[in-house]
């Protein structure tokens, strides 16, 4: 395998796996900066390539063998996944509106593949400090909210935003705004869907 190889199947792992290269590296309990490009190259200029005890840590959190590291390396071709849940950007489903179409988004590992469970990485600073950029969020439709709860809400306008649940009423939702803390009316009628956050990656 070449050096671009190498490091664009690292690169391709973490993705995969719904992290970061930092992230991945920390999942494995190496140095957060272990795979950044920025030690990919040595100080005079030379290729750094990754050692194989990090490669082995890598390949063991995310319990794929090294035949599959290297087609992932050679041909870009993914290995065979279980317990997966689509993730898709933040942005892609508060630009295009409903309705989700997660057959065509990405793959993820996550322990519990339940049908209505998605994920949605925020590719936004929006949100921070209660969630910030890159933090990948669990959520699940057809879910019972309960007051406190975090969800995304999916008005029929096509917009998508992230609050904190209070009460409803038999015409609005009451909701707290993560960012300002200040409580806001939304009219169910105004409403397409209401999906509860049950995990957060941060």
């Amino acid at each position: 395998m070449k050096y671009e190889q190498i490091w664009s199947a690292v690169d391709k792992l973490a993705r995969i796996n719904g992290l970061s290269p930092s992230g991945l590296a920390k999942k494995a309990g190496l140095d957060a900066t272990t795979f950044n490009k920025s030690k990919r190259i040595r100080p005079d200029g030379k290729q750094r390539w990754p050692s194989l005890d990090s490669i082995n840590k890598i390949l063991e959190v995310c319990n794929i063998g090294f035949e599959d590291f290297y087609n992932l390396a050679e041909t870009g071709k993914e290995p065979e996944r279980s317990n997966t849940i689509p993730v898709t950007e933040f942005s892609s489903v508060s630009e295009a509106g409903m309705p989700l179409n997660p057959e065509k988004w990405n793959k993820i590992r996550f322990p519990d593949c339940t049908a209505d469970i998605y994920a949605l990485e925020l590719d936004t600073d929006a949100y921070a400090p209660a969630y910030k950029q890159d933090t990948l969020l669990v959520l699940a439709e057809n879910s019972e909210i309960r007051r406190s709860d975090k969800i995304c809400l999916y008005k029929k306008d096509g917009s998508a935003n992230l609050y904190e649940f209070i009460r409803r009423s038999p015409s609005t939702l009451e909701l707290c705004d993560l960012n300002s803390k200040e409580n806001i009316s939304v009219r169910l009628n105004d409403v397409a869907q209401i999906n509860r956050i049950l995990w957060a990656s941060q």
